[in-house]
């Protein structure tokens, strides 16, 4: 009896000198931090060409919308706007097929929330932006060591219960700030001089460039036009619209209020490479796109909502 008490005794004193050790922290994951803001964006889709000569409205138009709902230094931008060119040396494979799936009688014209909106875009943009979202995305952007290509960590978020609906997600990688004039590209000319027959801009010619000819919505006379905002390169995926939400979701196309993907359970990355036009002073943004199955039996994507950053 005396050993047992003996040991017990001496058992109560080595647990009392054990040092309690914290539970390690867990690693946080990339997409942890990010938040999915709960509101509907409006995507702005412009066909537009170098060589149209009124395509200059339909720049001040996109600048004029960009500018009235996206706030400097704000990371939300409300307005996600795509120039999408047709039959000029800045046309890509991925602005083919969006003038495609979003097809116009003629240019400059927008689509804005999948709907058809001729040159007339301040009501329909506005209407947009007042929609309840049912769902919404975030991302995260850096690139890799070799510096050849931009990972896109994605973060989605349901509002709303949907049933039965296809969702895809993708990641677009979009050229911004080119200088409308003729450059040498592997000792070629290539002319990006923007044709205009409009007030509002000059054409330019050959190395001398296109320019602003008036004050137009942040632009003063006398600025280099440029262009910008135009898709290059979508995110190499499975399917050209992008990761299909249904393979994440184990639940398939049953999506219900709160549920999240792109988590460390759930990841979503998606790969763009670092693909852009050969001109100095290229610079480049990404947006990510949730869009859904069309319910109409055509083929083709419908736009759900969007998110713009780095």
């Amino acid at each position: 009896m005396k050993k047992f008490l003996l040991f017990s005794l001496a058992a109560l004193a080595l647990a009392s000198c054990t040092k309690n050790e914290p539970d390690p922290t867990p690693e946080k994951y990339i997409t942890d931090d990010l938040v999915v803001t709960e509101d509907q964006k409006a995507f702005l889709i412009e066909t537009t060409g170098t060589w149209c000569q009124y395509c200059p409205n339909g720049t001040a138009l996109m600048l004029k919308e960009s500018r009235k709902y996206n706030v400097n230094g704000d990371s939300n931008i409300r307005v996600i706007g795509f120039a999408s060119h047709t039959g000029d040396p800045l046309e890509t494979p991925v602005q083919t097929l969006i003038n495609a799936t979003f097809p116009t009688s003629g240019v400059p014209n927008f689509y804005v929330n999948n709907a058809d909106a001729g040159q007339s875009i301040s009501g329909p943009t506005a209407a947009a932006l007042s929609g309840t979202p049912v769902v919404g995305v975030a991302h995260v952007t850096h690139e890799n060591a070799s510096g050849d290509t931009v990972i896109v960590d994605v973060k989605v978020q349901f509002f709303e219960d949907s049933k039965n609906t296809s969702y895809f997600v993708q990641s677009y990688l979009l050229a911004t700030g080119i200088e409308a004039r003729e450059y040498t590209v592997n000792g070629m000319p290539v002319n990006l001089n923007q044709v205009s027959s409009v007030p509002i801009v000059t054409t330019g010619s050959g190395t001398t460039p296109t320019i602003w000819a008036a004050d137009t919505v942040g632009k003063k006379s006398g600025d280099i036009y440029t262009h910008d905002h135009i898709p290059v390169v979508q995110g190499v995926t499975d399917f050209q619209w992008g990761v299909t939400l249904d393979t994440v979701n184990p639940l398939g196309r049953s999506y219900f209020k709160g549920d999240i993907f792109g988590s460390k359970y759930t990841p979503i990355q998606i790969k763009l490479p670092k693909v852009l036009p050969a001109v100095p002073g290229v610079e480049y943004e990404v947006v990510t796109i949730i869009w859904s199955e069309r319910f109409d039996g055509t083929a083709g994507v419908l736009f759900v909502n969007g998110y713009e950053g780095l």
